[in-house]
């Protein structure tokens, strides 16, 4: 019987919630964030609490995937499994294409931290620092690519290496550094 195409909606109980999925987060807090909690009461259809729900966990930006289940279904009471796919952590990050000095350099700019969760924004803004490094460097055009590989050694880890090329140095900024 799929409750959710009832002619009719009906209020139903929530008795139970659990979370699968998650290694790093607890159990109660991905519960508090989606604010879905035994007791409380669900239209269904027509309620909006559970795309809520999956709104809020996913505006974290730490999962690729969050769905919820209604796993039993008794009278008008129901428990709820919320499933999350967690985004893949940082295992290491390299950069090739440039000398060991810039290396230590963009390994404290860029802000990434190794076991934290690869997001896009994440990307973003480390490609966003190697090009401000160069930049201010003389080099304007420099291209970042980045090839993400998993982690063998280590279970939903991704490696990072930056591709650089910083391209040609810029003749103006030279000289204006110069005089």
């Amino acid at each position: 019987l799929n409750i959710f195409n009832q002619k009719t909606p009906k209020r139903y109980k929530i008795t139970n919630v659990r979370v699968t999925g998650n290694r790093f987060f607890d159990e109660n807090l991905l519960i508090s964030i989606a604010n879905i909690n035994p007791g409380d009461e669900v239209t269904i259809p027509g309620g909006d609490n559970f795309s809520k729900a999956v709104n809020k966990l996913w505006a974290q930006k730490y999962f690729s995937d969050v769905e919820i289940y209604i796993t039993k279904l008794e009278g008008k009471n129901i428990e709820i499994e919320i499933a999350v796919t967690e985004r893949a952590r940082l295992s290491r990050f390299s950069f090739k294409g440039v000398r060991k000095g810039e290396t230590d350099d963009l390994s404290g700019k860029t802000g990434l931290v190794p076991n934290r969760v690869v997001t896009e924004d994440m990307k973003i803004s480390a490609v966003e620092a190697i090009r401000k490094y160069y930049a201010e460097k003389g080099f304007r055009d420099s291209q970042v690519k980045i090839v993400e590989k998993k982690d063998s050694a280590m279970d939903n880890n991704l490696a990072l290496e930056f591709l650089i090329d910083k391209g040609p140095k810029d003749r103006k900024s030279t000289r204006l550094n110069s005089s």
